[in-house]
């Protein structure tokens, strides 16, 4: 069982990081937005891989094609446009009453076109999605409904950094990248595949077969060879009071926002929210930097 130790800015200056891993968490994920822009300035950012889970994984390929800030905008206007997260009436016309299913496809268009999957696929910087596959021989439902109790347990009651039951149980994670998809559309639902919320957002396939959001296996997905652990820096998106800012655990690298952030999981309707998020993520790495 590896511990948890304080880093100090010297310490975080003095390591260098191949790997960024952007967890999950929502609307909190615009947190790691502005922390990464600001981040990869430093001369210790020579990272040419990023795992993504969620909305991690939209940010993080969003950071991957430099279509951050049209990301951003994207989001803000559109929020700023939508009234409700929940239409009822649409439960009588055999829909889901959810609005974050209709928005996510469109903000993923916003910073995934033809030529940025061009990019990524010429690129040396690699994006890694994280998702979960269902357990073998149960119904998708109820892979799904124990997968969410699971989570629910381990991030909330226990709190806990990685999953561990979910593998006991037969869950089971894989890593596609974004660069190896032949065409767009595949790219697109491998996206949305890790971020399939349900049961608000619809399960969605992944070669085939039924993929459950990758947070369900583990939020913080880490690089799969231990070897790669050392150079790693995890992108977090929920505040804990009881650590600090930056903290070590098995060897690798965490940051944290400094506060809890303005957007919360899943709420469409508030731009402010998500700008005020990104500028936190840009302050507080910020003035992490300054004591480097």
């Amino acid at each position: 069982m590896h511990t948890i130790a304080a880093i100090s800015p010297t310490e975080f200056g003095a390591r260098t990081f191949h790997t960024a891993v952007f967890a999950g968490g929502g609307n909190r994920c615009w947190w790691q937005a502005g922390a990464v822009e600001r981040l990869c300035e430093q001369a210790n950012w020579q990272v040419q891989r990023v795992i993504g889970v969620s909305a991690g994984a939209g940010i993080a390929t969003a950071f991957a094609t430099g279509r951050l800030q049209d990301s951003l905008r994207a989001a803000v206007e559109r929020f700023n446009k939508t009234p409700k997260n929940i239409v009822w009436a649409d439960l009588l016309k055999g829909k889901r009453p959810f609005v974050l299913p209709r928005i996510y496809p469109d903000w993923i268009e916003s910073f995934l076109q033809v030529p940025d999957l061009q990019r990524l696929q010429q690129g040396v910087l690699k994006v890694d999605v994280a998702i979960t596959r269902p357990i073998p021989f149960l119904p998708v439902t109820l892979s799904t409904a124990l997968a969410l109790a699971l989570y629910s347990t381990e991030k909330f009651w226990l709190k806990t950094f990685h999953g561990r039951v979910p593998h006991w149980v037969g869950l089971r994670p894989e890593y596609h990248r974004v660069s190896t998809c032949a065409h767009l559309d595949e790219a697109r639902s491998l996206l949305l595949a890790s971020a399939a919320a349900v049961p608000i957002t619809p399960t969605h396939k992944v070669n085939g077969r039924a993929a459950l959001d990758g947070g369900f296996y583990d939020n913080v997905p880490l690089p799969q060879d231990p070897a790669d652990h050392a150079g790693t820096l995890v992108l977090l998106t929920r505040h804990r009071a009881d650590l600090l800012p930056a903290f070590d655990l098995g060897g690798r690298t965490y940051v944290q926002p400094s506060r809890p952030v303005a957007a919360t999981n899943m709420d469409c309707t508030s731009g402010p929210n998500v700008q005020s998020t990104y500028a936190q993520g840009r302050e507080d790495m910020g003035a992490w930097l300054r004591g480097v």
